[in-house]
């Protein structure tokens, strides 16, 4: 395949089909002094390594699969970067105004929270993968199979979620508000009954808060999070993008 294939064009490429090489013989087959060039049946093949399969020595290699492959590395570092630079254009903007969502969302031992709820803890935001859950975000119970998750986790670092809009947070505040208090008229401990009702008030407190605060953050949700999602599906394509041009790539196609 002697002509090139624009990165622009990768996708419609992929989707209406190519000629995939014959089966042949010497096709994956190793060869010794990259860079050279031979035709096998109807296909021309560089002995190069295949960026998929025996990414460690020299084989020969249909070479739509390197020029299918370079076009995708350009195409998914300029997703990655889109995405990554979306991320922490959202973070620089939301965080310095996002203070009374956190001290909100702080966790907080007394509260059972349910699936999907979102706590701030040790510096980033965690999703609740069950209900019925009110250990602490720890290492220990961070996994898709324990009680936590990153909440959003960045592109650039799995460690790190990102914070959530205002109006869910609200929703969900209000309901730990009712719980609360609910549990401190069913409760005959005196003591926890004191902790359940201070709690409550805090939170009512905090509410009010950010009922006050929420416009500015909101504003930075519905300015950056549409592009973002955009972002985001973009990734996910260059992902399935990678997958097909694994496929060709296969010496035994």
């Amino acid at each position: 395949m002697k002509k090139k294939i624009s990165a622009l064009a990768l996708s419609g490429f992929l989707i209406l089909g190519v000629a995939s090489p014959v089966q042949a013989a010497t096709s994956g087959g190793s060869c010794t002094t990259a860079g050279a060039t031979t035709k096998i049946g109807k296909n021309d093949y560089v002995c190069a390594k295949n960026p998929f399969y025996s990414s460690t020595k020299l084989t020969w290699v249909w070479d739509g699969c390197i020029e299918l492959n370079t076009d995708y590395v350009a195409g998914n570092k300029e997703a990655v970067d889109a995405l990554r630079a979306s991320e922490s254009n959202r973070a620089i903007q939301i965080e310095p105004v996002g203070a009374p969502l956190r001290d909100l969302i702080a966790w907080n031992s007394l509260i059972t929270y349910k699936k999907s709820d979102v706590v701030y803890y040790a510096n980033t935001y965690y999703s609740a993968t069950k209900t019925g859950t009110n250990k602490a975000p720890t290492a220990a119970n961070i996994g898709a199979t324990k009680f936590w998750v990153v909440n959003q986790p960045t592109n650039a670092n799995s460690k790190i979620g990102q914070m959530p809009a205002p109006a869910t947070v609200l929703i969900t505040a209000n309901a730990q508000v009712a719980a609360l208090t609910s549990a401190a008229v069913k409760t005959t401990n005196a003591a926890l009954k004191v902790k359940y009702n201070d709690l409550s008030s805090a939170l009512a407190t905090k509410i009010s808060a950010l009922e006050s605060g929420k416009a500015a953050i909101q504003s930075v949700v519905d300015s950056i999070d549409p592009a973002l999602a955009e972002f985001k599906n973009t990734y996910s394509l260059m992902l399935m993008i990678r997958s097909t041009i694994k496929d060709k790539c296969n010496p035994k196609y």
